[in-house]
């Protein structure tokens, strides 16, 4: 078989190449999430078109020759330098490469790594990492030498088993053992509020057990402003809870997600609470108002998804509590650049 690696412009593409390339998405979400709706074309287009500005991604695609069919891709994410922990994370980059399942074993995803890892090597990073949930491409990591950085789960949730009365304990009890704590909800954070946010995000998010996996969390008030803006372009409503203690200074959060195109599955982000402030179930009563609201003001959701690490003990057992079901698994890997270049070569 004979293709060709080349770059893809998300906004220079011809109207065929993007329709083949959003194809091979497509093919590639069914495979992992064959009873999800996929978004529209036309969402998956603007999203990619409307790129967060503190990330750089790249895009390559293998080509079948003298054609415009795309048979594999791959999307690589390094850091901006205007971003708050470029210092920090400036030496790796992620990577994902999906190619067509009827055009697997022809070297596809090889050829695109190569070419990628030239264009890495210039850049002077040192560190790739990636992660899947097919067999196949764990075995092509394996196959590669990856180091496995860590094991993720992603559970998920129906809301009509979800035991509601638990969740009325578990607000009455987080109003009880955190007397004076208020929670509050927005979509965007207030300007009174958002330095004290990003302070909080940083470090619960920085709590989170990662194994292996290298990155360093930093949320900033610039960060969020341009997250919420991007959201906004992309019609994702992101819905935040905060709890308040006495003295005014935010102690927990809890987050999700609701995609325009996806109205029955809501994404459940990052919860947590200040080491400080925890032992009095304010997690418990942050997830608990969080699903009251969703329930009551999103009628067509009927599954939550969640995803975790499976070193995250305290979360695993608050999403068991709640009901949540293992869906899928997948394995981070980390590489050795060099190592990498030098191992593909022979």
């Amino acid at each position: 078989m004979q293709y060709e690696i080349q770059i893809f412009q998300p906004k220079s593409a011809s109207d065929t190449v993007w329709e083949s390339f959003l194809s091979l998405e497509e093919e590639k979400y069914q495979e992992k999430y064959p009873d999800d709706p996929v978004l529209s074309k036309e969402e998956r287009r603007r999203t990619l078109q409307i790129p967060n500005p503190r990330y750089t991604n790249k895009y390559w695609i293998a080509c079948l020759k003298n054609t415009e069919e795309v048979l594999g891709s791959a999307s690589l994410m390094i850091y901006e330098k205007n971003h708050p922990t470029y210092d920090s994370n400036k030496h790796m980059a992620f990577l994902h490469i999906a190619t067509r399942k009827k055009y697997r074993r022809n070297g596809i995803a090889s050829a695109l790594l190569s070419k990628i890892l030239i264009w890495l090597k210039q850049k002077n990073k040192s560190i790739l990492q990636g992660g899947s949930q097919l067999e196949s491409g764990k075995s092509f990591c394996t196959s590669l030498n990856g180091k496995k950085a860590m094991v993720e789960e992603e559970s998920r949730l129906t809301l009509d088993n979800l035991d509601w009365d638990m969740l009325k304990k578990w607000r009455e009890a987080g109003k009880t053992r955190a007397k004076g704590v208020t929670l509050e909800r927005f979509e965007e954070i207030p300007e009174s509020d958002i330095k004290e946010f990003c302070k909080l995000f940083t470090e619960t998010l920085n709590l989170v057990p990662k194994g292996e996996i290298e990155w360093e969390a930093k949320e900033t008030p610039e960060v969020r402003r341009a997250t919420e803006e991007r959201f906004t372009k992309l019609k994702t409503t992101r819905i935040t809870y905060i709890s308040r203690e006495r003295d005014g200074l935010l102690s927990g959060l809890t987050e999700t997600f609701l995609f325009n195109d996806r109205p029955t599955l809501l994404y459940q982000g990052l919860t947590g609470v200040k080491k400080e402030y925890q032992g009095r179930g304010l997690g418990k009563w942050l997830k608990a108002e969080m699903l009251f609201y969703c329930r009551d003001n999103f009628p067509d959701v009927q599954f939550v998804a969640t995803d975790f690490a499976l070193v995250n003990e305290p979360m695993i057992a608050i999403n068991r509590k709640l009901g949540f079901k293992h869906y899928k698994t997948w394995v981070d890997y980390k590489f050795n650049i060099e190592e990498l270049i030098e191992r593909m070569s022979k």
